[in-house]
């Protein structure tokens, strides 16, 4: 059964039962209302109707003589009195024409109040004795005429409840039906989705901004926009990967066939087996990002101690600036440590010290530092190369995108590089920005919260993201070499 119909269901049972409960009380009151004025009128009656007789018998006016001229009351049902002496009646007034009132026998009525059903209708009787004889007053009155009105609002009631409920169910349906189309609406874009992978596609439900399905609707389409941007970042990371992967491969494979050749020269085998292992290198390189991408997209646990960063950062420049031709420099460094996994982070300078050497031309140079800053560890790379390109700086940090000129300076990257760094840094609850320099080239900038030592001695925890700064010795390094210097 569908949302809507179960909606309206409730709410049809729900008014019903409002209706049948109160279209109930409403009658009861009624009929009980109109049998208590009978009763009050017949009670008056019988009060003057004794009080007279009475009077007569105190008059002397012997018991069979006795007459009942007036009932002092006149109401709009029929009604009539008996003056009533053992088994016999001795006088009668009153409507005793009604055809009611001769399927009743007086002598018999008990005293008090009593309700006879009879063929023709209902009775109402109350018999009253007399205090000055043995004898007894019977007022009784014909109540068929309010049976047959209220027999006819009972049957008012019934119309007007079942008139009420459909029209009340016809109207909860088609409001159902109303709040519930950006339901459908999303319904049908995710079966549309499902069936032809668009994600371009939008639900746009337009309504009142507080009415939580339109919050709904505009949540669902921030989803499918988030779904798009993955969705196509997907696409181009795999057009790219599958692009980086072919060249290497392509390349491997022809040299492979030229050493297979019939007699190669020596010179020939040579240079076929330098640019496969090239190749290789590279294609290494690729699928160990690659491979790094895929475990930050498993969100591995983080397994944080504490690390001198300082220290990852000189072994780091230490293992590099041979291979930077001495274009790598170390301008400040600050004994600093931090909560962290030290691969990780020495995997994070390694890129961001590539990244700045490869599209820094030579002879521009590339500088390191770190900087104790308080609460935070800031890592500071700063190279004068060609730059930022023009574009969101969130765009930068997205898998396989290379602006025109890093394409043009390096056509062998991958894009992956500042990719991965992000997802370390987010790793260690650090940011990352790229700037531009006043100059030629940039600066990325890399803020990672300091470790906080326990003060429970040797067990010692590491609390990331904390502000309380720990007592860490003095380090800047001031060495004889001349690419490790201060500004």
């Amino acid at each position: 059964m569908s949302l809507r119909r179960r909606i309206t269901l409730a709410y049809g049972v729900l008014l019903a039962s409002v209706l049948a409960i109160a279209l109930t009380l409403a009658y009861v009151l009624h009929a009980e209302a109109h049998d208590s004025d009978v009763d009050a009128a017949l009670n008056d009656i019988a009060t003057r109707a004794t009080a007279e007789v009475n009077a007569q018998l105190t008059d002397g006016v012997a018991l069979p003589d006795v007459t009942l001229l007036d009932l002092h009351r006149a109401i709009d049902e029929p009604h009539a009195a008996w003056l009533v002496v053992g088994a016999n009646t001795i006088a009668v007034a009153g409507a005793t024409s009604d055809a009611l009132f001769a399927l009743l026998d007086a002598p018999s009525v008990g005293d008090g109040w009593q309700t006879r059903w009879t063929e023709l209708g209902r009775i109402r009787t109350l018999a009253t004795p007399l205090a000055s004889s043995d004898g007894r007053v019977v007022i009784a009155a014909d109540l068929s005429a309010i049976d047959a009105a209220n027999a006819q609002l009972r049957w008012a009631y019934l119309f007007l409840g079942l008139l009420s409920v459909g029209v009340g169910t016809a109207v909860i349906s088609e409001l159902a039906s109303h709040a519930l189309r950006p339901v459908a609406q999303l319904t049908a874009a995710a079966s549309g989705i499902s069936a032809s992978r668009d994600f371009a596609r939008r639900v746009r439900v337009v309504g009142d901004p507080e009415d939580e399905l339109v919050n709904l609707g505009a949540a669902f389409d921030e989803m499918l926009a988030s779904l798009d941007d993955a969705y196509q970042q997907q696409q181009r990371f795999l057009r790219d990967v599958s692009h980086e992967l072919r060249t290497p491969l392509s390349v491997i494979h022809g040299n492979a066939q030229l050493l297979v050749g019939q007699e190669p020269d020596r010179e020939a085998q040579r240079d076929a087996a330098s640019h496969i292992v090239r190749e290789s290198e590279r294609l290494a390189r690729l699928v160990d990002k690659l491979l790094v991408l895929a475990r930050a997209d498993a969100a591995q646990p983080f397994a944080g101690q504490a690390v001198q960063l300082d220290e990852v950062a000189m072994e780091t420049f230490d293992e590099l600036r041979a291979l930077a031709g001495g274009r790598l420099q170390v301008r400040w460094i600050d004994a600093v440590a931090v909560s962290g996994e030290r691969d990780r982070l020495k995997q994070l300078i390694v890129v961001l010290l590539d990244n700045a050497l490869r599209y820094t031309p030579a002879p521009g140079r590339v500088c390191l530092s770190i900087r104790d800053e308080g609460c935070d560890a800031v890592l500071r790379v700063v190279d004068e190369g060609i730059g930022l390109p023009s574009v969101p700086s969130a765009q930068l940090f997205e898998r396989s995108y290379r602006g025109d000129a890093a394409r043009a300076l390096d056509p062998s990257g991958s894009g992956l590089g500042l990719a991965i760094a992000r997802w370390i840094v987010l790793r260690h609850d650090g940011t990352i920005e790229l700037e531009s320099n006043d100059g030629p080239g940039a600066c990325a900038v890399v803020r990672i919260p300091r470790y906080v030592a326990s003060s429970q001695g040797p067990d010692r925890a590491h609390r990331r993201g904390t502000h309380t700064v720990d007592a860490v010795a003095a380090y800047p390094r001031r060495l004889a070499d001349p690419q490790l210097h201060r500004p």
